[in-house]
């Protein structure tokens, strides 16, 4: 019923209350042309794709299947509608991306969208996915294994804290430093004992080394409150 409400919105009815993504999405659905629409509404084209990407999510999410659609609208977004879709979902629509993600993640072959992908991942937060991101560690593209850090570490999972430690001898820098402040998350002593060992090589990159620090001071930091707290 509650999709049927929605769709019912899609439409020229009462159209001086419709908000402004829902008529250039109205031109769109009639055929007309992204240029077109831009020259109609006098919208730039950027905003008019937006506007469309933006009313295609508004009736994905209310559906109760996340599909092929849903995903591909989800990577032709921007980072902050992409957000602000995820914070749109139900929880039960939640758990059917989540169970989306597991299934599609290891088939996709393009690095970014598998990227864009991993990035989902770690924004739902949930425990169920990290089976399918630890696997990814082992991608030959390393913008792949970099997001794979930074999911793992928005999850903050001690299942992680083995991946992490492994990513820490990644050949890019730049894995190297999100596995860094992932660890932050989740790191122990042992984390505390190979950063340390790691700073000793001369030829690591100032950017990485500087995480590094930074990290073993929030891990030596929280430990200390822990066992404080432990010790009342």
């Amino acid at each position: 019923m509650e999709q049927k409400k929605r769709k019912s919105l899609i439409s020229w009815n009462n159209i001086e209350k419709k908000e402004d993504f829902i008529i250039t999405y109205l031109l769109y659905k009639e055929g007309k042309s992204i240029d077109l629409i831009s020259r109609i509404r006098n919208l730039n084209k950027e905003l008019v794709e937006e506007h469309i990407i933006r009313c295609k999510a508004f009736l994905n999410s209310e559906k109760s299947k996340i599909n092929d659609d849903f995903f591909t609208n989800l990577l032709a977004c921007k980072k902050k509608d992409r957000l602000n879709t995820i914070k749109s979902l139900k929880e039960n629509d939640k758990k059917q991306l989540v169970k989306y993600l597991i299934k599609k993640i290891p088939n996709i072959e393009n690095a970014e969208d598998k990227m864009i992908a991993l990035w989902l991942a770690g924004e739902l937060k949930y425990d169920v996915l990290l089976p399918i991101i630890h696997k990814e560690v082992l991608h030959k593209h390393g913008g792949v294994r970099r997001m794979v850090c930074s999911a793992l570490g928005k999850i903050g999972s001690q299942d992680s804290l083995d991946v992490l430690h492994r990513c820490l001898q990644d050949a890019k820098p730049q894995v190297r430093q999100y596995a860094s402040n992932s660890l932050r998350v989740v790191g122990n002593e042992k984390t505390i004992r190979r950063l340390k060992s790691l700073l000793n090589n001369p030829k690591e990159t100032p950017y990485v080394c500087k995480s590094y620090r930074e990290t073993i001071e929030i891990i030596e930091e929280r430990l200390k409150n822990k066992r404080v707290l432990d010790e009342i």
